[in-house]
This record gives C-alpha cells, structure tokens and sequence, in this order.
C-alpha cells in the first residue's frame, strides 16, 4: 500500500517538473511598445499597497498585475488618457479613466459577506447577497493558520450549531450540526470536495490544502443533495492557481512536540499495614488492611518507592509536519499541485509514531471562451499504530492509571524486553497484563488509503444556456494486520494467543458520482431569473474481508501457517445505486427581493426491486430590507426564510432482514419483511437575517427547527428463545431546534495596526417525540424514551438531598430503603449522600440509592448535551507581528466518569483517599462505586474553556535582508494546539460525547513554524 503513495509523489512531482518552465515563460505579457503608464494601487483604508492586482487597459488583449508593492507598469502604443478596468478578489471592482502617469490609485475592499460567491446548496454558483437560506463560510485564514491534525477539528469554534466530538486524542472528530436528526444518534454531514459529493469523513482531508469550508445546516438549504442531506452538508473547496498568477512556490515546516493534557486525580497512598522502613508487612505472602481501632475505617500510608507509570510511560512525544505546494495560472489555465508528510507520535515511545502523506493536484483550463474544464486527484496513505491501543482493557492509560504504583510497568528482562508480569504483581488484588509486554511483542498495522479522482466540463452554448457535466470516483481501503507469535505469555493461558496468532482484515467502499445539469438564465427589466435541471447518478459499494487462525507452524504472517481448524473467514458485499432528479427556479427582483423553489426526486436501489422513490422539496425568500428603508448603522439588512426537506438511507440489508434462532437441532430461515420500509425524512424551517453593521461586522442570526420522522427503529419480529433478530421499521421520530449566532469582521483597522473577531453562538435542543409502539430503550448509554432528550443519561442514583426523598399518606420514603423509614431516618453526610441517619460514622454507613417498585431502580440521571457553545476567534496585525486564537467554551452538558468510577474499585482515585481519611469504612467506598454501574455520583458537568489555536508569527524582512528577489515572503511562526483547558471535569477527554472510559488520552502541541513563499 505504501509503494503507491510513493510512486504516486514521484509520478506528480516529474510532471511539475517538466511543466513549471514552459507555462511560466507562457505567462509573460507581449507589450507594445510606445507610451508608459505607471501606477501605484493601495488599500483605501489602509493605504497598504495591494499585490496581484489585475490592470487591464481598454482595447488590449493582455493585462498585467502589481507587484508587492502595489506598482504596475504598462507599456502601449495608446496615448493618454486610457481607460483601464482594475480587478481583485478582495477588492472591489473598479473602471476609471487615466490621464496622467504615474497615478496613485486606492481601491476599496469587497464586502465578504456580500459579494463573495458560494457553491454549497445551490444549483449554480451564487452571490451572498442573493442567498436565500443560512449558510457559514470559513475561509483560510481561520484554517490555515493553526492547520488542525486533520480537517474534522479545523471548524471547531467557528461555525455556530456545530458540534465536535471527539471521544480520543488519536483519532479524527465526528461533526454534527444542529442536534440530532435520528433517535439512536447523530447523523454526520455529508462531505462535498470541490462539487464532487463523496463519501469520505472531514478526518480524512488535509487542512493545508484547504482554500475555504461552506457550511448549510440544515434541511432547509440541504435538500438539494436529497437523500444524503439528513445531518446537513460540508463543502471543502481546495487550493487552485487562481489568485497566484505568476509561479508560486510554498514550503511549509514545523517540528514540536505533544504531552498529556487531561488526567484524573488519583490517590497517592495505600491503606495497608507496614514495616518500620515504610515497605508493606507481609503475613503469608499477603498485604493485611489496616484497620483503625473502630474495625472498618483504615488508616492511609504513602508508598515507599512510588513509580508514576503515567509520566514515566506516557511523556513527549514528537511531531512534525513537512509540506509543499506550487501554483500557477496563465491566460487559459491554473494549476495547483502540493504534497505533504506528517508524523504525530503516539501516545508512548512504546508506540510508533502515526503518520499521514497527502498529495493534490487541481488543474483549470480554459478550452475556449465557452468551455472550460476542471480535473482534481487527491490522494491520503494513513497508518495509525496508536490503533493498537484505543481500547479499554488493553489501553496504555488504562493500566498505566489502574496498576499501583510500587508495580514499575517499564520493568525490562535481561535481553531488553518488557516483561508480561512485573514485579510485586502478585501481591495486587487484581493482577493486570502489561499492555508494555504486548505492544512490543505483538506486530500490528492499520492502514488507509484514499483516492478521489473527478472531473468537471462547463459549456456556454449560448449567452443565457449553460450545460454542465462532472464525474467523479472515490475509493477508500482500510487494511489491518496483527501478529501474535508463538510463546506469547499471558497471565492466563490463553489458548488464541499462546501459541501464536494471526489476523487479518480489509475493506473496501468505492464511491461513484456523475451529474449532468443545464442552466438557463436571463434579465427581463428589474427580474433577474433562471431554471435549472440536473440529473444525478450514485454509486456506492462496500466489500470487506476477516480472516484469523492460531497455533502457528512457523514465525510467518500468514493464514496458511495457521492450523486449519482454527481458521475462520468471513466477508460482506454492500451496493446501493441511487438516481436524483431535480428542478430549481430562482427569481430576484431588483438585488432586492429572492425566491428560490427546488424539488429533487430521489430513486435508490436500497429499497429492492419496487425502487423506494421520494421527494424533496425546498421554497426560500429573502429581502434586503436596507435597499428601500435606511437602517443605519446598519448597511445591509437581509431577512431570509426557508423550508425544506432531506434524508437519509435505511440500513443495507434493513429490507430484508434475517433471523436467527437456535433451539434444539438449531432452526435458521431468512424472514423477508418490512415491505413498506421508507427513507428517514427531515423537514425543517429556518429563519434568520443577515446583516453587515457599522460597514465592518457580518452579522447572521438564525433560529431552525425540525421534525425528523420515520426513523429507523431495530425491533424484534417475535421473541424468540434465545438468537438475534434485526428488524427494522420506520418508527421513530424526533424534533430540534437550534438558536444561532454568527458576528465576524475587522474590528479596527489603522496603518500598521488590525484586530479581526468573530464569535459563534449556539443553543441546540433535540428531544424524542414517538417511538412507534416499542418500550423505551438504551442505546449507548442513553436512554431513547418518548420527551427525553435523545441524550439522556440512563443509570442509578444516589439521593443526594432529602428534598430527593418522597413519601406516601402515611410519612413513609417510598423511593429509598424498604419503605419502613421516615425523612427523619436519614442525613447528609460529609460527601452530600444521604445516608441512614443510625449508621453514620458506622460500618455500616452507605449511600442510599433511589428505588421504584413500579419503573425499576434506574432513571434518566443526566443530559450530554450543554446548555450551549460559544467559539471566539481572534487575528492581531502590528506590523509585521501577527497573533491568532481560537476560544471554545461550552457551558453545561454532562457526562457519566466511568475512568474515576473504575479507580475507586482498585481504591486509586482522588475519592478512594478522601473517603479513607474521613473515616469511611471500605464499604461506603465500594458501594459508591455501585459495581461498575452507571451511577449518578459520576456523572460531572462538562463545562470548559479551551484555548484550541494559538498563534504567533512573524513576517520577515526579506528586502532587508536582501532575499527579496528570491524569496517572496517568508514567515516564523511559534503554535499552540489544544494549550489549554480550563474544567472541573476529572475525567480524561471533555470533548467526547460518549462516557469517559479510559479513552486514548487528549494531548496538545506546541510547536515552531517555519513558511516560505517563493
């Protein structure tokens, strides 16, 4: 897998090679020669000089651009005074006639929020101001600033009604925007890579190839994709030659480091009897409790030779990201082409480092003045070792925080290798394998590769008609391999280990996308109008293989080695075509009033032989208000709403389910059913404004809500005795609504000094409004019941208040105890637990836990999702400094703590000593923990402040250091990721929505960058 990757970068790089010297001579002007214009173009505000900006005079075919000091020359056989049209991305356009040379010309920035054009959710490019619905652009400053591991963390903090969970340090986030659209959980967005809808995950972009990201929310603006828009859609369009002109050559170093930066408290001491010289007394062999006078409460003694197996195992690691790129563009075409390497250490030495390469290339040409062609290739190779070690019991963190302390898990043998079972094991309650042992005896490999090839043709056929065409291929391969040799030692013996053991796995999903769109357009008086109608052709496929066997012949990786008899195989084949038809009209009445109609039609192979069709709608307006009535400070005032409907797939195989019954001589049939089963639908509404206030701040306000019906529900056909049924049926439903703010723009803005904000906010509610007829459930432990949250935190309580205590007619608790005590009976102790008031400072004192004769002892105890998340994004300019943060604070929110509910078991947690050193007996201290159960006692508020992304950078001065004829720009700069973290949450990872179960660790990176531009 590696070798194409490599050949892949040698097969691009020859290319470039070969076509860099050609097309930049092509880029030349052909002056004519006679008369001179020269000028000097600057910023109107802050009359900085502005570079690459397009001069193209009257009646010449060419044109020229400023350099970076904002000067152009033109040489001509005109006389003065000429007439030149002056062009910039950011800038506004502007026409003037000259008649002096040299001139000093000031042109004035374009309003983003207005005049950019975007591309997501709409059938042809268009205008802001002319948007319809809410949509979210992050442009590249906001992400390539601080360039995130990878693309799934890059919008943390910047889009309001998004929500990043990432449940461990190691692995790419899950996004989701504006709350849940499914009863069992959220629905990912789908991802478009320039135009090109895919099936790949925002973990598996690069975020230096990222030009900008494009943001539509809900189902009101996603509609358009149909039955893929559910969980809404993320566009992310890449770097091309555009803007560059001329060659443009990038190299992109840093080089740091990452530590830990989230660890439970743990407990420092031990509760058994001990020598004069601090080491424990032993009797038989074993450590004996020390027990205070009173029988049950022990005394505490710090370890004699305390080994911190979390620091010692789990410090430094190295990171380091290499990365180039090369842009250009000429009279007919731009060309883009980057690679870079990334190396992200593990979370122990013990682990190799993983890594990622990625290479990019987009290529633009203009074929004629009427059709132009677009063609990408972008290819990612990942292996990611730290896969080894994400799971619980065989977690580095796991053992590292669990094991005592006087045990040293780095111990080694006299051949240099980690032992399986450390010393003073034996003398644990609990003996743990050395996860150390088996990570440096086990081979493994966990690789990825993906591939997204496409190619789109635009035709101008006639002045008003437009044809488009792309096609596109996308395939992504996961391979996995592990290794056990023979003579693997185990604490047990192990039969699939001990004597040797070999796995392998691969799947493989190919996607296909091919769309065929005509576009009519045209201007009758104050009517702006057009039609278009697309066609859409989706192919998705899966196939995967599993193959394992043990009791190896020979220290080979190879399933022949294997004896026979142990061998199992299996493999799976998904395939889904999906035809998409759709019709969109849009009509804007003097730039001031929009109305925007689209209805696609959706055909899926997914749904057999009848072919399931639905319908998706969407109907959307919007007024500028400010273009009639004058609303300063306000310059733009647009007020938008909009309606439509997305969804989403049944799962493969839902339609025709099988079921599996073992009874005596074993019974197996295929029962085909669900005959009516429908796609999930989402209809929402949104409404909203935008605004631009004081000609500096974009403001977007939205409020949205929805109802997600016919949702997929697993139920059982029948019961049987025992065996598995995977029914499904479209019983489900759920209703959210989000609150969204969005404010960014410069803020100041003077000569040498500039401040650029923003700050996102959102409120997301979403609750369960039907399960059909099925008794409510848990489902990754939340709790699916009709009104409850569909986050909702199931599990047992401790009452922790006697205003928690009810009674019946007679006085009697009747939800704590046997129902034979009173309020009266019971205290709060020192912990906030209600307690017996007779067994206080007792052996027998206990939490009392609530109870219900008619539901059960267990209820909704807690909700994951927070009150709401607040993003604040910062940029400070003072000469040729540079400072950029990223704020993520999110208030509320809650989470069941199960890495502190499992320490207090082996009595390692921060709670184990405080109990211990109140006088608690052991038992209070066990029953708290409530045998590993989920218990309210830990679940803890997810309140946090984060400091994501900071940066510091300096511009250097490479005319005064005389490289300015080689060296473009070049740039220092010193980055934080994930710095800091401000919570009184004692878990491992607060960003994850899930439990907190021993999870691979959160880490931050600090490191130095070093860009050159050439």
């Amino acid at each position: 897998m590696k070798n194409i990757g490599v050949r892949l970068y040698s097969i691009y790089f020859l290319l470039f090679f070969f076509w860099v010297q050609p097309t930049y001579s092509q880029n030349k002007p052909k002056p004519i020669v006679n008369a001179t214009l020269e000028g000097h173009i600057i910023d109107a505000s802050t009359k900085q000089p502005i570079e690459d900006v397009t001069v193209q005079l009257d009646a010449v075919t060419h044109s020229v651009k400023t350099d970076r000091e904002g000067r152009f020359q033109f040489v001509t056989g005109q006389k003065l005074p000429f007439k030149v049209k002056l062009t910039h991305l950011n800038y506004k356009s502007l026409s003037l006639v000259i008649d002096k040379s040299p001139i000093v010309i000031e042109l004035s920035p374009a309003s983003k929020d207005l005049e950019e054009v975007v591309v997501t959710g709409v059938a042809q490019g268009t205008s802001r101001k002319k948007l319809s619905f809410a949509l979210t652009k992050v442009d590249q400053e906001l992400i390539g600033t601080v360039p995130a591991l990878d693309a799934s963390t890059s919008l943390r903090g910047k889009v309001a009604g998004l929500r990043i969970d990432q449940s461990g340090g190691n692995t790419g986030a899950s996004v989701y925007l504006r709350g849940s659209k499914s009863v069992t959980g959220e629905i990912e967005p789908l991802i478009v890579v320039d135009g090109f809808v895919t099936a790949l995950r925002l973990s598996d972009l690069n975020p230096n190839d990222i030009e900008s990201i494009e943001v539509v929310k809900g189902a009101a603006a996603s509609a358009l994709y149909g039955t893929r828009g559910e969980g809404g859609v993320i566009q992310v369009l890449t770097k091309n030659g555009k803007k560059e002109g001329k060659l443009n050559i990038s190299i992109d170093n840093e080089l740091g480091y990452s530590s830990l930066l989230l660890l439970p408290p743990l407990s420092y001491q031990h509760h058994f009897k001990v020598n004069p010289d601090g080491s424990f007394l032993l009797v038989n062999g074993a450590r004996v409790i020390d027990y205070k006078e009173n029988g049950f409460s022990v005394n505490l003694h710090p370890y004699k030779d305390y080994v911190d197996n979390t620091k010692n195992l789990l410090g430094r690691t190295s990171y380091f990201t290499n990365s180039i790129s090369a842009a250009a563009s000429g009279e007919k075409y731009n060309i883009y082409l980057s690679a870079q390497n990334q190396h992200k250490g593990g979370v122990s030495p013990v682990v190799d480092a993983d890594k990622r390469q990625n290479i990019l290339f987009n290529l633009g040409y203009r074929v004629s003045p009427k059709i132009t062609a677009d063609l990408t290739t972008q290819y990612s190779f990942f292996n990611t070792p730290s896969s080894a070690v994400s799971s619980r019991s065989d977690g580095l963190l796991y053992s590292t925080l669990l094991v005592e302390p006087f045990i040293d898990l780095s111990e080694k043998n006299e051949s240099g290798k980690y032992v399986y079972l450390p010393k003073g094991s034996n003398l644990s309650g609990q003996q743990w394998t050395n996860p150390f042992y088996r990570l440096s005896n086990e081979e493994y490999a966990y690789q990825t590769e993906n591939l997204l090839l496409g190619g789109k043709l635009k035709y101008a056929i006639t002045e008003h008609l437009s044809a488009e065409g792309a096609l596109s291929l996308q395939t992504k391969q996961y391979n996995t391999e592990e290794y056990y040799p023979k003579g693997y030692q185990t604490i047990v013996p192990d039969v699939s280990l001990n004597n040797g053991n070999y796995a392998l796995r691969t799947s493989k999903s190919t996607s296909k996308n091919g769309q065929l769109q005509l576009n009519y357009n045209r201007r009758t008086g104050n009517l702006d109008w057009g039609l278009t109608a697309k066609y859409v052709y989706e192919f998705a496929s899966q196939t995967g293989f599993n193959a394992s066997g043990r009791n190896l012949t020979a220290p080979v990786k190879s399933l022949d080695v294997t004896e026979p008899s142990t061998r199992v195989i299996s493999s799976n084949w998904e395939k889904t075509v999906n035809h998409g038809y759709f019709l969109n009209a849009k009509f804007a009445w003097a730039d001031k009033l929009f109305v925007d109609a689209l209805g696609r039609l959706d055909q899926s192979s997914r749904f057999g032989r009848d072919v399931g069709t639905a319908f998706f709608p969407r109907i959307s307006a919007a007024y500028r208000l400010t273009q009639d009535i004058k609303l300063d400070p306000l310059t733009e005032f647009k007020l938008r709403v909009a309606y439509g409907k997305a969804g989403s797939l049944p799962p493969f195989g839902a339609k025709d389910s099988r079921v599996s019954i073992t009874n005596t001589g074993g019974v197996s049939y295929t029962q085909n059913d669900n005959t009516d089963l429908k796609r999930a639908v989402t209809a929402e509404t949104e409404l909203g404004f935008d605004a631009v206030l004081f000609k500096r701040l974009n403001v977007q306000f939205n409020y949205a809500f929805s109802n997600s019906t016919n949702d997929f529900i697993s139920v059982p056909a029948f019961t049987p005795i025992s065996g598995s049924a995977s029914i499904y049926d479209n019983l489900g439903a759920v209703k959210s609504n989000s609150l969204e703010l969005e404010v960014n723009g410069k803020v100041l803005e003077h000569k040498k000094f500039s401040w650029s904000s923003g700050l996102t906010f959102s409120r997301v509610r979403s609750r369960i409004t039907s399960l059909g007829d099925v008794p409510e459930f848990t489902y990754n432990g939340y709790r699916k019941a009709v009104g409850a949250s569909t986050t909702a935190i199931y599990g047992y309580s401790i009452h922790s208040d006697l205003a928690q205590l009810q009674t019946n007619a007679d006085g009697f608790v009747i939800n704590a105890g046997n129902g034979t005590k009173r309020v009266e009976d019971y205290v709060v102790n020192d912990f906030g637990v209600v307690v017996e008031k007779a067994t206080l400072g007792t052996a027998n004192e206990a939490p009392v836990f609530y109870v219900n004769a008619a539901t059960g002892n267990a209820k909704i105890i807690g909700d994951a999702n927070p009150d709401f998340l607040l993003g604040f994004t910062n940029t400070f300019n003072y000469g040729r400094f540079s400072l950029y943060s990223v704020l993520d604070w999110q208030q509320g929110g809650q989470k069941f703590n199960e890495t502190a509910q499992y320490l207090t078991y082996v009595y390692r947690s921060e709670f184990s000593d405080r109990s211990a050193a109140a006088g608690k007996p052991l038992n209070f201290t066990t029953q708290v923990f409530n045998a590993s159960q989920v218990t309210d006692y830990w679940i803890e508020k997810t309140t946090y402040l984060a400091l994501r992304e900071l940066s510091l950078s300096y511009k250097l001065p490479t005319e005064k250091l005389g490289l300015s004829k080689v060296l473009k720009n070049a740039n220092l700069s010193l980055i934080g990721r994930n710095l800091f973290i401000w919570t009184n949450y004692k878990g491992v990872n607060v960003d994850g929505i899930g439990q907190d179960g021993f999870n691979y660790p959160t880490y931050r990176i600090i490191s130095g960058k070093l860009t050159f531009n050439f």
